[in-house]
């Protein structure tokens, strides 16, 4: 039997909104996705796991990196067990010089999510639970961007015994640095292009309830906005 967790309903971005309508949706989706735990896991990998919602996919994967595809643009994860391993703690502080900035403390789990408006495109940065999410997003695509990094992050789950032979005492030579896709130089490689899509996308408007179960992760958008 499938397990269904109804979140908040979220006042929806329409046309013409205000920053601050836009900043109060941030606000919503981020408290009403974190505020409860999740078991639900799909994607199993060397000492950690995950759940990937439906309307997200696996396009690409080296090491702790992954490249993952929503709406046709890049998503790109990488999770840092070593962190993990050593419970490396970071200090985190608002960006007041950023579109949206807010620090994440959730179920004992800490982060931040970043988001930067770069003329009509949102870059965002969420680090949360170990793991790291970059992407791209138009403004009718943000919430719901936003809610599956998060959501992806959240399921973040580790496996002790196996990330400790991994990287554990007993590997010395296990090289303890980062492979991460995001600190590489950006004249060099094509990470975090944005893949243009012309295709309009139109849901099924609902009212009321956002639904979340084994099969999928979805926010309910208004018809309008694809307009």
């Amino acid at each position: 039997m499938k397990k269904i967790f109804a979140l908040l309903a979220l006042v929806l971005v329409v046309t013409g909104c205000t920053v601050q309508e836009l900043d109060d949706n941030l606000e919503r989706v981020i408290d009403t996705t974190l505020a409860d735990e999740a078991k639900l896991s799909n994607q199993n990998f060397d000492g950690y796991q995950y759940y990937l919602p439906r309307e997200v996919s696996l396009v690409d994967k080296m090491d702790y990196n992954t490249v993952l595809m929503y709406k046709n643009n890049k998503m790109y994860l990488y999770v840092d067990i070593i962190s993990y391993f050593h419970k490396k703690t970071e200090t985190y502080e608002v960006d007041d010089d950023l579109y949206f900035s807010k620090i994440l403390n959730y179920n004992g789990k800490k982060g931040y999510i970043n988001i930067d408006k770069q003329e009509d495109k949102y870059y965002i940065e969420i680090e949360y639970n170990y793991g790291r999410i970059e992407a791209y997003s138009n403004e009718e695509n943000l919430n719901n961007t936003v809610l599956n990094a998060l959501y992806i992050l959240k399921t973040l789950k580790y496996n002790d015994i196996v990330i400790n032979s991994l990287i554990g005492e007993n590997k010395i030579e296990y090289q303890e640095e980062k492979y991460t896709l995001f600190e590489s130089d950006a004249a060099d490689n094509n990470y975090l292009d944005i893949i243009e899509d012309d295709e309009k996308y139109v849901e099924e408007d609902k009212e009321g309830e956002i639904l979340i179960d084994e099969d999928s992760i979805q926010l309910d958008k208004d018809e309008s906005l694809n307009n």
